[in-house]
């Protein structure tokens, strides 16, 4: 599959898959990068994604789950 092809899936809305060494790599990243920010209220779509990229990885993987601290909006 052509990366034209995957990134039509993706946008179409299906299922984005990344490996477990992947989402080591990639949470505390972003858990880092996210959480340095000040709460604002308009973060609450990207603090509920972020919060579902944690329970998600951290059921599947493993990796810390989501807190109170790594919450980036006022919610």
């Amino acid at each position: 599959m052509e990366n034209q092809d995957i990134i039509k899936k993706i946008n179409s809305g299906d299922v984005f898959l990344l490996t477990r060494e992947e989402m080591d790599l990639f949470v505390p990243w972003l858990r880092n990068t996210l959480t340095t920010q000040e709460r604002q209220d308009e973060n609450a779509d990207l603090c509920q994604l972020f919060a579902r990229i944690m329970r998600i990885s951290n059921r599947l993987y493993g990796t810390e789950p989501p807190s109170r601290e790594t919450c980036i909006c006022n919610g």
